[in-house]
């Protein structure tokens, strides 16, 4: 069989095409092993953004965040979280309210940090948007909690690379820590 360009090509594309679906397999592995829930029982806090109006909104319902990517042009920014959809031992409600003339939505696991948000500040309740760890248990990490008081946008995240950044160049205000989740 003699060799010619012809043979050379093809056999360099089936390598490359191999090695390329080889690649991709182990990219899709990585990922699908990075979105693996950590815990039996959670499920992903997903994180969404609304440029125009400056809010950040999260959710574990898939129906609702879509609603709010396709309908309200929220944009989604991933899982934020891994959180416990309905009580478990040693957890809190993180309570969910809605500020509609500034329109910020905000989360904290205190009773009367939610009250005086209802009370004082105009807030909405939206009830509780998932359950957490109101200290550190073994595998979970902070969800520090930032405001941006220009745009009036509360912003919760579990790296401490996003928090420092927001608060360094993007004018947000540390806050503290909300709570103690599962790692995304």
């Amino acid at each position: 069989m003699a060799i010619t360009r012809r043979t050379v090509l093809a056999a360099a594309t089936t390598r490359t095409v191999t090695a390329l679906l080889a690649a991709a397999s182990l990219i899709t592995g990585a990922a699908t092993a990075a979105t693996a829930q950590p815990r039996p029982g959670v499920v992903p806090l997903y994180r969404t953004y609304q440029p125009n109006v400056h809010d950040h909104f999260y959710t574990t319902s898939t129906a609702e965040r879509d609603n709010a990517i396709m309908r309200l042009g929220y944009r989604p920014e991933g899982v934020a979280a891994y959180v416990f959809p309905q009580q478990r031992w040693k957890t809190v409600p993180l309570y969910r309210l809605y500020q509609p003339n500034v329109h910020d939505h905000f989360y904290t696991t205190s009773a009367a940090e939610r009250d005086n948000a209802t009370t004082r500040l105009g807030y909405r309740p939206e009830g509780v948007a998932a359950y957490v760890f109101p200290q550190q248990h073994r595998d979970t990490v902070p969800l520090y909690r930032l405001y941006q008081p220009n745009v009036h946008d509360h912003f919760y995240t579990t790296s401490a690379a996003e928090r420092d950044n927001a608060t360094t160049r993007l004018g947000y205000h540390a806050e503290g820590v909300t709570a103690y989740v599962y790692r995304p």
